[in-house]
């Protein structure tokens, strides 16, 4: 029987099955037929990036040079795609096998994965077609057009499973970017948020012909002499696989596209307030990223004992984060204050990850332990329910690497929809303590008002006292 996994755990995969050479990763989801979604796998290194292009095995490149990733078809499974991974066959200076899904020309159509249901990853022995492994990630998405699944990542000479279930704008090129996969600039997938959607063409009769019959494409040479165009050419019959795309809704002609918002950015103790779309806020996304530099690896002792948790029981991770030179590692995390009277913390230490539709209202998008995964960490606020929340204290912590915040040189950008960005760094340099409070959003009466505070703290319990939160705090560890 299958062991079903949460956002966010990981699990051996060969400790106790030594013989475990040939993987099966099933994809699979629902959705209308107009939403073509892509699936594909990166092969990377120990800087989170693909050494070259051919380690992007995708649409456009079936198998990885080594034989060791193969993107196939379902083979009437009722996954909707798979790849076929060999482990005894990974190159040896590949540390992670990330495995993506996008949606196809999102931006031009107007989707998202808000419209993709039953969305679920999984891991089978290919000899024995035994299930493994599977991580459903549910109905948590809502504007993202690109999602990071989950992973195969070595550790200690074996393999071990991430469910990751992070989710980001951008597409495909987006992810490739992350990934170091250079993308022309003419890529015609239509994912690139810069470009201004085209004018709808006008419908014509389809053609009395059936659709050819279903077949898998061949992959195309994968030597370039310049970036790679992600782009469908004539050559690639993916629509014998999937229906032809249906015409995007037509859109209300307007006098002018108005001006993208700009960003602010705060000044330590300057609040601004967030400005509502309509008569909600929609979704209030609070992101962190930093820059990633190598560092020494750090055991699970001393440095830990120093963090909390407010689950009233120390909390014992045990060694499952792998990996023995990762740079800096930054947590995101909040305490919130709901006007029931209710308060607590959101943080991956002791899995705390929140809720959007239930109370907190509030839900950690995952923790990101390699800093590699595109966009950073992100914490989410359920703008419908603004009038529930009373405040949320924004807070990272370095889970891994020594505090020198310089070289994390961390920001915090606060995304409303209508609104423009707000933009806290943490630009305070001096501290040799491990948490730095970011930012104070509190609920106003007419609106949300974000403040910038960048003070640090040795662990959570004196942030609670310095912003007279009022938890009981008990000592843990990872």
């Amino acid at each position: 029987m299958a062991i079903k996994l949460s956002k966010g755990q990981k699990i051996d995969l060969t400790r106790n099955n030594p013989l475990l050479n040939r993987v099966l990763v099933g994809l699979g989801w629902t959705a209308d037929r107009r939403i073509d979604i892509d699936t594909a796998a990166f092969l990377l290194r120990a800087d989170g990036k693909v050494q070259s292009d051919e380690d992007f095995v995708f649409y456009g490149n079936l198998k990885h040079k080594s034989g060791s990733v193969e993107h196939g078809t379902s083979g009437g499974a009722t996954d909707k795609e798979q790849i076929h991974v060999d482990l005894g066959r990974v190159p040896a200076d590949v540390e992670r096998i990330d495995f993506t899904a996008t949606i196809y020309d999102a931006l031009n159509r107007r989707q998202n994965f808000g419209m993709v249901k039953d969305a679920y990853i999984r891991v089978a022995d290919e000899s024995s077609g035994q299930e493994l492994i599977r991580f459903n990630l549910g109905d948590q998405f809502t504007v993202e057009t690109a999602i990071v699944v989950g992973e195969l990542y070595r550790h200690k000479g074996n393999w071990k499973f991430n469910a990751i279930g992070a989710g980001f704008s951008g597409g495909l090129p987006a992810l490739c970017k992350n990934f170091g996969v250079e993308v022309s600039e003419d890529d015609s997938s239509g994912a690139r948020p810069s470009d201004p959607p085209p004018a709808p063409p006008r419908p014509t009769p389809p053609p009395p012909a059936k659709p050819p019959v279903a077949s898998k494409k061949s992959a195309p040479s994968t030597k370039r002499s310049g970036p790679l165009n992600m782009g469908r050419g004539a050559s690639d019959n993916r629509s014998s696989i999937n229906p032809p795309p249906v015409d995007p809704p037509p859109v209300d002609p307007a006098p002018s596209a108005p001006p993208k918002p700009k960003k602010i950015e705060l000044r330590k103790g300057q609040k601004v307030n967030l400005v509502k779309s309509g008569k909600s806020y929609g979704e209030i996304v609070i992101n962190l990223n930093w820059s990633q530099q190598s560092q020494p690896s750090r055991s699970s002792g001393s440095v830990f004992d120093r963090f909390f948790s407010s689950s009233g029981k120390p909390i014992s991770l045990g060694n499952i984060f792998g990996g023995s030179n990762s740079g800096i590692d930054l947590d995101l995390g909040c305490l919130y204050e709901l006007y029931d009277g209710s308060k607590g913390a959101i943080q991956a230490l002791g899995k705390n990850f929140g809720s959007l539709d239930t109370p907190p209202y509030i839900m950690l998008d995952g923790d990101d332990r390699t800093g590699a995964v595109a966009g950073g960490e992100t914490i989410r606020v359920n703008g419908k329910f603004a009038d529930k929340i009373k405040r949320i204290l924004v807070y990272t912590f370095i889970y891994d690497g020594v505090a020198n915040w310089r070289e994390a040189d961390g920001v915090v950008t606060v995304k409303c929809a209508g609104a423009p960005d707000i933009l806290v760094r943490m630009d305070e340099y001096g501290s040799d303590k491990l948490l730095c409070g970011i930012a104070l959003i509190e609920n106003t009466g007419s609106a949300f008002s974000v403040e910038k505070v960048v003070e640090f703290f040795d662990s959570q319990s004196y942030l609670d006292q310095r912003f007279n939160w009022g938890l009981r705090w008990s000592t843990g560890r990872k």
